[in-house]
């Protein structure tokens, strides 16, 4: 019995400190990982609050990657907006209409600025961050806008902005460069010697968009008789004179200007005895010899304003042909040739530069082109296209004017380099417009590059937040468990001195 008692107290001494020492190993453990346990069962009973917490963290770290890209994508992003919105006023020097001055290559100082300007600004629409364009919604795998020189000049057999001003020129002032108007021949009735009456008539040359279209013609003149027009397309309109007129005496000619002919420019003449100034035709020896001097002061300043107005009015139609893509618009050319009798547009698609070829659907807001799922329920979007109107005006303006040919240096030619350089700066700093549609789109940009910093805020409170409970419930006291360590040591080196003293026991010591 009592050997009996010795072997079952040996065995369980045995255990007992197999038991210490696991708990000794499992207390080091805990104070080393700074954790209760490696296993959800190791937190006891507030296990399943445990892993609905780590959960959570975990999908906020997902969350914060998506933002770092983000944010990334919205900074740059942000960035080249406000140069684009820089450059964009910067065009107000380039576009220069008192600054005429030509460059031993042709161009003017003001085009050879335009330039620079038009490059930067193709480069930054180009920008790209990690195989992203910015400015090219999901679609680009390359450069979204073509080079500059690409667009001015043409490539690969599709044809530039240069040959769609060339051809449009040509459409709008016609075989005689004189706006598709026609000027007759003076036919004069005679009573001996003597002139009756003298009729000259000015006509469109067909029913067609190009050229002036003839609008009002009004008269104060004496013994003068204006008949037309008659709002009819092709219109025209007599003038005959039976008698002379009388100095101070007015006649003017309203022209509207295509594409849409609703702008209208007006020529008007005074008789006067002379003829030299300015704006007068000169009251001739008689009624024959007014009229031709009339007939010749028209036909003489209706070429001047094709040369001037209407080509400037020609190249802003033109590039707007060639630049209006968004949606998946297809580019419309002159039907040529010939183009000087040219009475319709045709599709150029297919023969004209893309100067665009990122995402181009006609159903798809541009800012849905992009977007990130940053939390939740929360979704934002800041896809931007190149070819959306503000950012397409700004290429399209500065191109036109760098395409544009002033190299004559004459006076029509400085007139034409007036009267386009005007016209562009009003559609890049439209009258009465304090925001450009530029700001409009980094606004887009800003409150979208707001709400992701505002939710990435929150995603480290909230992170912060679990942390810190999931912390508490697999979190151990260092002290305690430290203070544990050092009695379960203290309980193993007692336990080892008893064991020895057991173990080394015999028979005769017990006896």
């Amino acid at each position: 019995m009592a050997v009996s008692t010795v072997t079952t107290s040996r065995t369980y001494l045995i255990q007992q400190l197999g038991e210490l020492n696991d708990t000794l190993a499992q207390k080091t453990t805990q104070l080393a990982r700074g954790k209760v346990g490696t296993t959800y069962g190791d937190v006891g009973d507030r296990r399943l609050l445990d892993i609905q917490l780590t959960q959570k963290v975990s999908m906020i770290e997902t969350y914060q990657q998506t933002i770092t890209i983000s944010n990334l994508h919205l900074q740059t992003g942000t960035m080249a907006l406000d140069r684009l919105e820089d450059i964009r006023q910067d065009s107000k020097s380039a576009l220069d209409t008192n600054d005429f001055i030509l460059q031993n290559d042709g161009q003017t100082q003001t085009q050879s600025r335009a330039e620079l300007l038009l490059n930067e600004a193709i480069n930054i629409l180009n920008t790209e961050v990690a195989g992203y364009y910015v400015f090219g919604g999901t679609d680009a795998v390359n450069d979204p806008v073509a080079t500059m020189e690409a667009i001015l000049d043409g490539t690969t057999g599709r044809d530039g902005l240069r040959t769609y001003l060339s051809e449009f020129a040509a459409a709008n002032l016609g075989t005689n460069e004189n706006g598709r108007l026609d000027t007759s021949a003076l036919v004069t009735n005679y009573a001996g010697a003597i002139p009756t009456d003298s009729t000259f008539t000015i006509s469109e040359d067909g029913a067609h968009d190009f050229g002036f279209d003839i609008s009002a013609v009004t008269s104060t003149l004496t013994n003068v008789t204006v008949t037309g027009p008659l709002a009819a397309d092709p219109d025209s309109f007599d003038v005959q004179f039976t008698g002379q007129p009388e100095l101070g005496e007015t006649i003017s000619l309203d022209l509207t200007l295509p594409p849409d002919h609703t702008e209208t420019i007006t020529i008007e003449f005074t008789a006067s005895a002379t003829g030299e100034e300015e704006g007068t035709f000169a009251i001739g020896a008689d009624l024959e010899e007014t009229a031709q001097n009339l007939r010749d002061a028209l036909e003489a300043e209706i070429e001047n304003q094709a040369q001037t107005t209407l080509r400037a009015v020609s190249d802003e139609w033109a590039a707007e042909e060639f630049f209006t893509t968004f949606g998946g618009e297809e580019p419309q050319r002159i039907d040529g040739p010939p183009f000087d009798t040219a009475t319709a547009l045709t599709a150029g698609g297919s023969t004209t530069v893309e100067w665009y070829t990122g995402r181009n659907d006609s159903v798809t807001d541009p800012r849905d082109d992009k977007n990130a799922v940053i939390d939740g329920n929360l979704t934002v979007n800041y896809g931007v296209r190149a070819n959306e109107t503000a950012l397409r005006e700004l290429v399209q303006s500065l191109a036109a004017f760098v395409a544009a040919d002033f190299s004559g240096g004459t006076q029509t030619d400085e007139e034409y380099y007036n009267a386009l350089s005007a016209n562009l700066r009003s559609t890049l700093h439209p009258p009465g417009v304090e925001q450009s549609g530029i700001v409009d789109i980094a606004t887009d940009i800003a409150i979208t590059h707001r709400t992701v910093s505002l939710t990435e805020d929150r995603h480290v409170q909230m992170k912060n937040t679990y942390e810190g409970t999931i912390d508490e419930i697999e979190g151990i006291d260092q002290d305690q468990i430290a203070a544990e360590i050092l009695q379960l040591q203290t309980n193993i080196e007692v336990s080892y001195r008893a064991s020895s003293i057991v173990f080394n026991l015999t028979l005769s010591d017990y006896l």
